[in-house]
């Protein structure tokens, strides 16, 4: 089984041991000490006094992305001293590993560090590390593509002993999830929330508990969520412990891939058998001409948020649209068999993307009156077109009587939480339903604005919820733990910001 190496490097041998013990309690079952950033001779003596959990001793090179800066001579010495200490692994780099030999118990990690790119040779690289008398392998380059991500995470496929493949960056998280399915004896993560010891880094709980890394094995099935940003999804979050309250061995990863990429990106990551996708921004419209297959929702949108790859078909989904309708017909009361109750409602769209799409496509054919208004008039005027609708410039959108507004941007989404798409005198209309598609924050900006107001509300978690379950079913054809989702998203969320 796979282990998360939990790496605290401190300045103080104090705080070292204590971060140390702390990790210890919170569940780490092996620990990376980063004995570089201590600002004092190293004392291993007393580094190693009380020994918390099982250790990798790492004295990293600056050149290496470390912050050792003294004598090489002497950092080599205190390596092989560790080694005669009887600790657990040493990381040796590949340039130093003939000249440190094997002694005692202590496993050799011998590792190659690149912080500027991967080279193209970088399976000679990772098979030298393999003849260097290595137990561990360890490969950590920076990716400066999909590309080079996939190709460092194949090394593990192909090694002759245990090998950690890390491409570092954002383009490179996904690798240290899937690791453990090839092989990898661990991956490494931080533990103190302000501490990252390179980029890309997940740290010790979301790994834990998001992403379940320690059950993941040769035959889980692995789905993603793709877009551009995508470190703030929750997806993650609440698709992984679905899975495995219902016994699935599944793991949905994050795939940062680019605008205008996504075409290469899917050939480059065949090799991964991914099972199914979420598609987030920017590419819920540019899927749509990739997939082999449509249903319903995804020929009248022409936006695809889920994708189930089988038999060499991409079909594509559109579960926004399902998830927005009944969360916005819910809000309105609920309404019969025959007759929606957005039935000659005026609905004003902020935002012209694929979400705003999904939900105006739905509401005409419900019957609603739906005005598109966006920054850029071009593609509201598009999608008004496509649907049957009007526009109006975005300057105007506050002085618009409507019954119902619909937040479509990523206006006021987390980091960015005081902005709002709306500003206060749109909300003109005491008891018109608002809804924000952003779920994070739950609590928006544009929502508060509208609540003093007056208005009914809904917010983007329901949505996400829903849509999120309606992809569940497509993933596994079972019903989504709909309450386990639910809290597993607000626990991410936080406390809601009165």
């Amino acid at each position: 089984m796979a282990k998360i190496c939990v790496t605290i490097g401190r300045g103080r041998h104090s705080s070292l041991a204590e971060e140390w013990k702390a990790a210890a309690g919170a569940g780490a079952e092996l620990v990376e000490l980063r004995i570089d950033c201590l600002r004092r001779d190293p004392d291993l003596k007393r580094i190693l006094a009380e020994r918390h959990t099982p250790l990798i001793f790492t004295i990293r090179r600056g050149a290496d992305g470390g912050l050792w800066r003294g004598n090489e001579e002497k950092r080599q010495q205190l390596l092989r001293e560790a080694i005669v200490a009887g600790v657990d692994y040493v990381d040796l780099e590949m340039d130093i590993a003939s000249k440190i030999r094997r002694f005692g118990k202590t496993q050799r990690i011998v590792s190659y560090h690149n912080l500027k790119n991967t080279p193209q040779e970088i399976q000679d690289v990772a098979e030298q590390c393999d003849e260097m008398d290595a137990d561990v392998v360890k490969v950590a380059t920076n990716a400066l593509t999909l590309a080079d991500a996939s190709r460092v995470l194949q090394l593990a496929t192909t090694a002759a002993v245990p090998t950690v493949a890390i491409a570092m960056g954002e383009l490179g998280v996904f690798t240290r999830i899937l690791g453990a399915k090839y092989g990898a004896p661990f991956t490494y993560a931080g533990f103190h929330p302000e501490r990252t010891f390179a980029p890309g880094m997940l740290h010790f709980k979301p790994l834990q508990q998001d992403y379940l890394y320690e059950q993941i094995d040769a035959q889980t099935e692995v789905y993603a969520v793709i877009g551009d940003p995508i470190e703030q999804s929750l997806s993650p979050a609440i698709h992984n412990p679905a899975f495995r309250q219902l016994g699935l061995n599944k793991v949905l990863v994050p795939l940062l891939i680019p605008a205008g990429t996504l075409g290469a990106a899917l050939k480059e990551l065949e090799w991964l058998g991914i099972k199914g996708m979420s598609v987030t921004i920017p590419h819920k419209e540019a899927i749509v001409p990739l997939l082999t297959q449509k249903d319903g929702a995804v020929e009248h949108t022409s936006a695809c948020n889920t994708v189930i790859f089988s038999d060499g078909q991409r079909t594509g989904y559109n579960t926004d649209y399902r998830a927005a309708m009944e969360v916005l017909e819910h809000a309105l009361g609920g309404g019969t068999e025959t007759a929606s109750p957005l039935l000659e409602k005026q609905m004003l769209i902020l935002g012209a993307g694929g979400v705003a799409r999904s939900i105006a496509f739905g509401a005409v054919r419900r019957g609603a009156a739906v005005t598109i208004t966006n920054r850029h008039d071009e593609r509201a005027t598009e999608l008004a077109e496509a649907v049957g609708g009007r526009t109006v410039n975005w300057g105007q959108r506050a002085s618009q009587l409507t019954d119902i507004i619909v937040n479509c941007t990523p206006v006021g989404m987390h980091p960015d939480v005081d902005d709002t798409p709306m500003p206060p005198a749109g909300f003109n209309k005491p008891g018109m339903l608002v809804f924000d598609t952003v779920y994070h924050p739950e609590n928006t900006m544009f929502l508060k604005l509208a609540r003093e107001r007056g208005c009914i509300t809904a917010t983007g978690v329901e949505m996400f919820i829903g849509q999120a379950a309606h992809q569940f079913k497509l993933y596994t054809g079972h019903d989504a733990p709909v309450d386990l989702m639910r809290e597993r998203l607000k626990r991410r969320l936080g406390p809601i910001r009165e």
